[in-house]
């Protein structure tokens, strides 16, 4: 499909996900080509050292994934601890290589300052500079709510949760179905593979018994 014609369809399924915009730090050098809010493969990171801000599932398998491919990794949570929903098979893994020294973890921490060869850490009132060659932030992302605003869905309360049908996934747009994380809004841990999976066919059976009728 390409963008030099226009497509007409009698049912669309959105299932666009919630990773179109990521959290950002909001710190000076952000923008600096050695930080990246996506991760995607741990070899370019080989015997670099590497910065993983977050405590969540997808922080903690970046720096595990860099450690194990030569990494010298730093991992720094803004919390006391790593973050609850990280998956109970993993936890055992990266608490381990905290404390045997693996992975350095820099706990009840932010940074302040991403400068080019280093990053300004600040925990409490203490502040100190690390040498630092990238940056991986999984902060977190927001799906493109906007996108469904403009299709015409409304967007319920604080989380702007996409009004649909919860038996067909339709929306009140007829023919136009959600699926998947999307449908939470910004509730982006309500949805996921395992829970969403049913999403798939109850559209399908919805489009069918609508081309039976």
């Amino acid at each position: 499909i390409t963008d030099l014609n226009t497509y007409r369809a009698k049912s669309v399924v959105l299932a666009t996900g919630f990773f179109d915009i990521p959290e950002t730090l909001g710190v000076p050098g952000e923008s600096l080509s050695k930080v990246t809010h996506y991760f995607h493969q741990a070899h370019p990171y080989s015997m670099q050292k590497v910065a993983v801000v977050g405590a969540s599932n997808s922080a903690i398998d970046a720096a595990l994934a860099c450690y194990r491919k030569g990494a010298e990794v730093t991992l720094i949570v803004r919390g006391p601890e790593i973050g609850k929903r990280v998956k109970y098979w993993v936890r055992p893994d990266i608490i381990n290589r905290i404390e045997e020294g693996s992975i350095k973890a820099h706990f009840n921490t932010q940074i302040k300052a991403i400068h080019p060869k280093s990053i300004e850490l600040i925990q409490g009132e203490r502040t100190w500079q690390e040498d630092n060659e990238y940056v991986i932030a999984m902060t977190g992302y927001r799906p493109d709510l906007d996108f469904l605003s403009n299709l015409g869905i409304p967007l319920e309360g604080v989380m702007k949760k996409p009004v649909h049908d919860s038996a067909t996934m339709m929306t009140p747009i007829k023919g136009l179905y959600l699926a998947g994380v999307i449908c939470g809004g910004l509730e982006t841990h309500k949805w996921f593979i395992e829970n969403s999976r049913t999403h798939g066919k109850q559209i399908v059976t919805h489009i069918l018994e609508n081309n039976q009728a």
